[in-house]
């Protein structure tokens, strides 16, 4: 492929990343929303925890020691008031994002949530071009989560999932991380990032489907004896 060519090809994929959503990249952004509105919640309810102290403070100090009076009430009021805005201004809660040497250390049944976890930090660094497959391999985490959950972890296909996940994803983006920034940007450094992105994630779906399959395959076993052993025919 000619480098103008390639380039024009970088460049229509970044528009089209920018203007299109896809049904993962969509699933994705409800998730960071929905942690979003938690930490508002959160806020919310810090506020308004901080709001009734302050009340029932006052209304102590007026039962027990002197009543308010209007001065009073307007120092409640104010303090109410500052304590609104110093719950309102306190930092959000971070998510602790694993470390990289510490991902194939995680219980199998908790990997891909650290590894969507490091992901995520490390997406903001990512070519835009890139971002579709990254959201793509973070929704197929969510759908492998439970498939790994019921996996019994020291058969050959926990190990693949594991090298998967926590060796041959991390070190795919570390290895675009260390490209010089002046060449990390170029067209042929992006196709080659996304091109193993996308072996990745086709590697997840079908380690997916693997995994379903014999839950399906396991289901018919169980069927079949539950047949044999009290003689039930199919119509």
């Amino acid at each position: 492929m000619l480098p103008e060519t390639r380039d024009a090809l970088a460049r229509y994929d970044e528009w089209l990343a920018r203007t299109m959503k896809s049904p993962d990249a969509v699933a994705v952004t409800t998730k960071r929303l929905k942690r979003g509105a938690q930490e508002a919640g959160r806020r919310m309810r810090n506020m308004a925890v901080g709001v009734f102290l302050v009340i029932v403070g006052a209304i102590l100090y007026g039962t027990f020691v002197a009543p308010l009076a209007f001065a009073g009430v307007v120092a409640t009021a104010m303090l109410a008031m500052c304590v609104m805005v110093l719950m309102a201004s306190l930092p959000a809660s971070r998510r602790v994002v694993p470390k990289l040497e510490k991902l194939p250390e995680a219980p199998l049944s908790q990997l891909p949530l650290h590894v969507e976890g490091w992901l995520e930090a490390q997406r903001p660094a990512l070519p835009a071009p890139a971002a579709r497959e990254v959201d793509r391999i973070m929704a197929q985490l969510d759908k492998l989560a439970p498939e790994l959950q019921r996996m019994d972890p020291a058969t050959p296909e926990a190990d693949e999932a594991r090298r998967l996940l926590s060796d041959h994803l991390p070190r795919l983006v570390k290895s675009y991380a260390e490209v010089p920034v002046t060449h990390r940007t170029s067209a042929e450094a992006q196709a080659h990032f996304r091109d193993g992105l996308k072996v990745v994630g086709s590697e997840i779906d079908r380690l997916t489907s693997d995994l379903a399959r014999e839950r399906l395959k396991a289901l018919e076993i169980e069927g079949r004896f539950l047949e044999s052993r009290y003689g039930v025919k199919k119509d």
